[in-house]
């Protein structure tokens, strides 16, 4: 069966240099591939080209986090002004304060904010947060979903759903028996593990679209179930939309219908700049307070509210307006809708999930010729690079503002003819 089938011979030079310096020549797991990956040497708008000048439509955008596509004019004038002007200090700046206004002005719940460099450090200044207002050791989270690298809740993220405590190599034990794993979408399942843990729970942590299990989004007596948990038990209730806040003005959560305590924040907000952030109401958010002295919970960290990050995030959520929100989450409707047409056409039972921007293809079976569903969703990811498509080899992918009518439909050709041809190659 073939597997990468992308010709770049500068990128197979690149990477045979990478290996020298990095581990596996890679400082990010998410984007190794092998024999080699293919190395990008700059992007514009919906379309990014690789070293050896090959251009192709990108629906990943890295990861979903360019909402604007890449190079956005806005988005470099901010960034360029601000590095004139010094890229960071050892005191705060004005625009610190415009892109927290800008950011509060969106959802009610944000009532003050703290802005730290990623959405990793973002989800462990949260947690923390819930500790030092509660006084408890524990949190829960939902089993199979992620949060970054941050030892309290790199347990159960690898995507399986398994409610059986498992972490990441070198977890500690005793970080992991501190964090409790309760079912998706399954109120009574999650209640019975809550009410079982809450005198002792500082938070629930969710993802109310969890890209790692599927892209399904929370449904609404799930969410209900848990707002009301938090609500009799103390706990806080911490949405993380580093990855889903892209799918409505308001975020996620508000779509969905619900409200959190604590809401974590990144990729999209940032206009491409690296950036996270922890919003939520006053009184949880008094525990970064400083101003009566030491606070409940220190944080500091040298790039903090950086006036280049916070230079770009105040660009791009001034394009982020509830009109351009609602059109591209309406070309997100006509891509699963695509893509569920071509599966259904070429008789698989794959599911394509999603809401708003985003989308993920899931191949819950193995055609002919193929091992796995994962392994058929690998060989379809390098199809559609061969075929002038970029999405994430899990299927996941997005919409940025600078598509439209055609790149929609260039799309959907793409991952017809790929599809066709990957089925065609596991009969061969």
């Amino acid at each position: 069966m073939k597997g990468h089938t992308v010709n770049s011979e500068k990128s197979a030079e690149l990477y045979a240099r990478a290996v020298e310096v990095l581990p596996g020549g890679n400082s990010r797991t998410a984007v190794y591939s092998s024999p080699y990956p293919i190395y990008i040497q700059s992007g514009s708008g919906a379309r990014v080209t690789d070293a050896d000048g090959v251009e192709r439509l990108d629906f990943l955008n890295n990861s979903t986090t360019l909402i604007h596509g890449h190079a956005h004019p806005e988005m470099v004038a901010a960034v360029t002004a601000a590095v004139g002007r010094g890229t960071s200090f050892g005191m705060p700046t004005p625009v610190e304060i415009e892109y927290a206004e800008a950011l509060t002005a969106r959802n009610a719940t944000f009532e003050h904010v703290r802005f730290t460099s990623s959405g990793t450090e973002a989800v462990m200044m949260a947690v923390q947060a819930a500790r030092a207002y509660t006084g408890r050791p524990k949190i829960a989270k939902i089993a199979g979903a992620y949060h970054g690298a941050y030892d309290a809740v790199a347990v159960n993220n690898d995507g399986s759903g398994s409610l059986i405590s498992h972490a990441v190599t070198g977890n500690p034990e005793g970080v992991v028996a501190n964090t409790v794993v309760i079912p998706f979408n399954d109120a009574e399942g999650a209640l019975a593990v809550l009410r079982e843990h809450a005198a002792d729970l500082a938070c629930v942590l969710i993802d109310p679209v969890p890209w790692r299990i599927g892209l399904v989004p929370a449904d609404k007596e799930y969410l209900d179930a848990l707002r009301e948990f938090c609500d009799d038990s103390g706990a806080l209730l911490i949405s993380d939309e580093v990855g889903s806040f892209r799918v409505g003005y308001q975020g996620a959560l508000h779509v969905l219908g619900s409200e959190a305590d604590l809401t974590v924040l990144g990729k999209v907000i940032g206009g491409g700049m690296p950036i996270g952030a922890v919003a939520g109401r006053r009184r949880y958010m008094s525990v970064f307070d400083p101003s009566q002295g030491a606070p409940a919970l220190p944080h500091s960290g040298s790039y903090n509210a950086n006036p280049v990050s916070m230079s770009s995030g105040v660009a791009s959520l001034r394009l982020l307006t509830p009109e351009v929100m609602e059109r591209i989450g309406e070309l997100g409707e006509r891509i699963r809708q695509s893509m569920r047409a071509g599966i259904a056409e070429a008789g698989l039972d794959w599911e394509v999930n999603g809401l708003g921007s985003l989308f993920r293809v899931i191949a819950t079976s193995a055609p002919e010729g193929y091992a796995s569903g994962a392994a058929a969703m690998k060989r379809l990811y390098w199809v559609l690079l061969d075929n002038g498509v970029h999405i994430g080899d899990s299927g996941l992918g997005c919409v940025s503002t600078p598509m439209g009518d055609a790149e929609i439909t260039e799309y959907a050709e793409a991952f017809d003819k790929s599809l066709r041809q990957m089925l065609a190659e596991g009969r061969a």
